[in-house]
């Protein structure tokens, strides 16, 4: 029997999915980040554990690697540097195919036809597929881009509640809730930030719209500016193509409502899922057919 595997790698978790010729899920498994820019070695690690979960949860614990058809999406490969690496790299698999983690989005969402995405979570990436041919927005890190992402918001949210906290713009519940955290203490807020990954700083999204529910100035302000962002990148994405976009990912359903009218009278619910792409990647043909 041949063995699909699909990968759904982004910077908080990679998920994984074995099938069978025909599509059917065997099984699945989860493991840590699969960002590309944490180191190669790193990443196929998680999703090699990934796998190999997937493998024992379809009640094939003795197949190796090596007899899985792989298709993974992953986060980072926005970046040409990082998809020739990947491409060079020595993996454990039968073959590999490998795409952005938006790719493999896209491929899901619109069952492998014309239409666009936009993956709004620790990291944000857009991708559209119209002809045969791929446009991509955004996907750079939160670092230097990724505006309106999980991580962006959450690195904007304690920048400002340090600002706040030193009586340079209001104390809000937020900013106050945020240091509490770290005791009221700006050298341990900064000790934190420091040594913190973007999965760290997506960990204070939650937080930040709770606040804007409740009218919290600084968490609106944040979030507002996370919204016009989006809608930004989605304009610049999809124009006036008609295309159809599905937004995904743990930021998506919560700023949907800040969004504006016209991007949110383009949206669609995904089809399928970035795992269902990603096996679609691997070339099982149960989802090419």
């Amino acid at each position: 029997m041949e063995l699909y595997l699909g990968i759904d790698g982004g910077g908080t978790k990679c998920r994984a999915r074995i099938a069978d010729g025909n599509g059917v899920t065997l099984g699945e498994g989860i493991a840590g980040s699969a960002n590309t820019r944490l180191g190669l070695d790193a990443v196929f690690a998680e999703i090699s554990s990934a796998a190999r979960d997937a493998l024992a949860a379809a009640g094939l614990p003795g197949a190796g690697l090596d007899e899985l058809h792989a298709g993974l999406g992953l986060a980072g490969l926005a970046l040409k540097s990082e998809r020739a690496k990947v491409a060079a790299y020595a993996h454990p698999f039968a073959t590999m195919v490998a795409e952005s983690d938006a790719h493999t989005a896209c491929l899901g969402a619109h069952s492998g036809r014309d239409g666009a995405i936009l993956i709004v979570g620790t990291g944000c990436c857009g991708c559209a597929l119209e002809g045969g041919a791929e446009r991509t927005i955004s996907g750079w890190g939160f670092e230097i881009g990724d505006r309106g992402s999980g991580a962006w918001i959450g690195h904007r949210a304690c920048r400002r509640a340090l600002w706040a906290f030193e009586g340079l713009a209001p104390y809000t519940d937020l900013a106050r809730e945020i240091m509490a955290r770290f005791d009221d203490s700006p050298e341990a807020i900064v000790g934190w930030a420091t040594a913190a990954k973007p999965r760290d700083f997506g960990s204070v999204v939650p937080l930040v719209f709770a606040h804007a529910e409740r009218g919290d100035a600084l968490a609106l302000t944040i979030v507002r500016q996370a919204a016009k962002d989006i809608s930004a990148l989605v304009a610049k994405l999809i124009g006036s193509s008609g295309l159809k976009l599905a937004l995904v990912g743990g930021v998506a359903e919560p700023i949907t409502p800040y969004l504006d009218e016209g991007v949110r009278a383009r949206l669609m619910p995904p089809e399928g899922g970035a795992l269902s792409g990603a096996l679609r990647l691997s070339g099982c043909p149960g989802l090419l057919a």
